[in-house]
């Protein structure tokens, strides 16, 4: 288990991992923590208190493996000399990376595997979506989520419910009282943990809570996942700037994740 800013992060084999979680026995809470989260977290006490509710914590961008190996320095003098070897390792030395901290559990891949597995074993899954009415083109996908679902998974068993505040009973009721054990959450931070903890408490069916961000994004065609050959690169991040069209908000994500953090971690 590695630690950053005093938050345990698990280190996993996918394989091992996702045999684990499809048993579905006990109830267990998936969060998968990045470096905007973290540093959210680093002055946010009651967030933290939140993670510390998860089963697993499961580190999920590539800038955190950079975090690792500054965190082995103990010198600070030598963390910032390090650096490039940090990179280096980042890009051309993965399996060294893989070995040494955990094997990379994306959580888009970790959706996709999920609703297969749901879809082939004839298990329901319920969906949370964002409520946000001012954004029209979320509304819009919003109105086509449903049956986009069901042509890329015609056998899936889903709920699909867009977790408006005024409709949060009747929505936990509903999921209360349906057959689904796996729940996934793609509300944006906080809000995400809230209402998994929040819905675990009164839902004894649902045996699997995870955030999983934009994943279903890719199969409703509301996103374009990057092409393969950025994704092996890992420089997916680095596609959805070219890509994505509010591209200042993206950048000043992308500083906090990067430069941000990795100031914070050398700190």
């Amino acid at each position: 288990m590695n630690q950053i800013f005093w938050i345990k992060l698990d280190n996993l084999k996918y394989s091992n991992f996702f045999n684990e979680i499809t048993r579905l026995e006990n109830q267990k809470i998936i969060f998968t923590p990045n470096p905007e989260i973290l540093l959210v977290v680093k002055k946010d006490p009651e967030f933290k208190k939140m993670l510390g509710k998860a089963n697993y914590l499961l580190p999920d961008w590539i800038w955190l493996y950079i975090a690792f190996q500054i965190l082995e320095e103990n010198n600070k003098f030598f963390r910032f000399l390090k650096l490039p070897y940090y990179f280096f390792n980042l890009f051309f030395m993965r399996k060294y990376l893989y070995e040494r901290y955990w094997e990379r559990i994306c959580w888009s891949d970790l959706t996709r595997d999920l609703v297969n597995y749901s879809e082939k074993n004839n298990i329901k899954i319920t969906i949370l979506d964002l409520y946000n009415p001012t954004d029209s083109k979320k509304v819009k996908s919003q109105e086509i989520f449903s049956s986009k679902l069901k042509e890329k998974f015609p056998n899936l068993e889903f709920d699909y419910f867009i977790y408006e505040p005024s409709k949060k009973t009747e929505i936990i009721e509903q999921i209360k009282n349906s057959d689904s054990k796996i729940l996934f959450s793609t509300l944006w931070n906080k809000r995400q943990e809230e209402s998994i903890i929040e819905i675990i408490a009164n839902c004894p069916n649902i045996k699997l809570w995870l955030w999983v961000w934009s994943s279903f994004d890719y199969y409703i065609w509301f996103q374009k996942r990057a092409p393969k050959l950025f994704r092996v690169l890992w420089l997916e991040w680095f596609y959805r700037l070219l890509t994505w069209p509010k591209k200042i908000l993206r950048l000043r994500r992308l500083y906090n994740a990067i430069f941000v953090f990795i100031w914070e971690v050398l700190k």
